[in-house]
């Protein structure tokens, strides 16, 4: 069985996945796109992560594609209509970079409330105005989280040990009788003080937080992203943040990537990270490992982990 991997994967994982077939890793080729083209039409499972997409045209290369396998929670790379028509298999490790994406997500408000990025630079260029850096405290204030699933339970398990309040909007949960506030999507956006994200990229959510909705915010809220790109409209954030409209904002992903508009991210209260929510040691592994499990369950006939 010929395995195609797409993308960088721990060395425990690469191991494992040498034990079911015969590996090519095009992972750090500077002719990737081409090498997928060439290599996937006799592969029969391909592994990827975020930044390989797995459009229409390049499945329909893959003659003996069975599996494709993303070491990671979202799938909005990879045209799974189209594959499901193929008969191809399509599966992903969804609480694997869990942990990951909430701890950065916590250092992302934390920064963005302290203004910890702009005084780092203040102080490193030899200065010393502290009255600039004036920031917020967490406690006491309400946290509005948008997509209540597994990372927004966890960000509200960790935040209430800030002290902070929760409420949320996910029109997937229907009832709910915990403590946390269930609100609308308006109100929650209106009365927040930090707003966090954790949705999947679907035709639903693409400009969810539109520049309407960003008006609705608070001059003193601070909005984070570490979900998808192009769910918030990030020229209208960073038009907000230049004007301070909103006291600050945290960014890991962004509607294209990389961002073409980094000239405007400067001297604002935006934290800007690399896509890199599930960029730790151990998030690798265990999204890694899942992956595998999955190819093995699948290859015994068990699709329970299929999408």
């Amino acid at each position: 069985m010929k395995i195609l991997i797409c993308d960088s994967l721990n060395s425990k994982v690469l191991e494992e996945l040498q034990s079911l077939g015969e590996c090519i890793d095009i992972s750090s080729s500077e002719s990737k796109d081409q090498d997928l083209v060439l290599e996937i039409s006799d592969a029969e499972v391909v592994v990827i992560r975020s930044s390989t997409q797995m459009t229409k045209e390049i499945i329909e290369k893959g003659d003996k594609l069975k599996i494709i396998a993303r070491c990671g929670v979202g799938v909005d790379n990879i045209d799974i209509e189209y594959a499901k028509s193929k008969n191809i298999e399509v599966t992903n490790s969804p609480s694997a970079n869990l942990t990951s994406v909430v701890e950065l997500t916590v250092a992302l408000i934390i920064n963005a409330a302290r203004k910890i990025n702009l005084a780092d630079s203040h102080l490193k260029d030899s200065k010393w105005d502290r009255k600039k850096f004036i920031g917020i405290e967490l406690s006491g204030k309400q946290l509005g989280i948008v997509g209540y699933g597994k990372a927004g339970r966890l960000l509200s398990k960790v935040m209430k040990s800030f002290g902070m309040s929760i409420a949320f909007y996910d029109p997937y949960v229907k009832k709910w009788d915990g403590p946390e506030k269930r609100l609308e999507l308006d109100e929650l956006l209106s009365t927040s003080d930090v707003i966090s994200i954790h949705v999947i990229k679907t035709e639903e959510t693409e400009n969810l937080i539109s520049k309407e909705k960003l008006d609705l915010l608070k001059e003193s809220a601070i909005l984070i992203n570490t979900s998808r790109g192009g769910v918030v409209d990030e020229d209208y954030l960073i038009e907000l943040l230049g004007s301070s409209k909103i006291f600050g904002a945290g960014l890991d992903v962004y509607s294209e990537e990389p961002p073409k508009n980094i000239d405007n991210f400067a001297d604002i209260n935006l934290i800007t990270t690399p896509h890199i929510g599930a960029s730790t040691n151990e998030a690798q592994l265990k999204a890694g490992l899942d992956t595998v499990e999955n190819i093995q369950k699948i290859l015994s006939g068990d699709d329970s982990v299929a999408l």
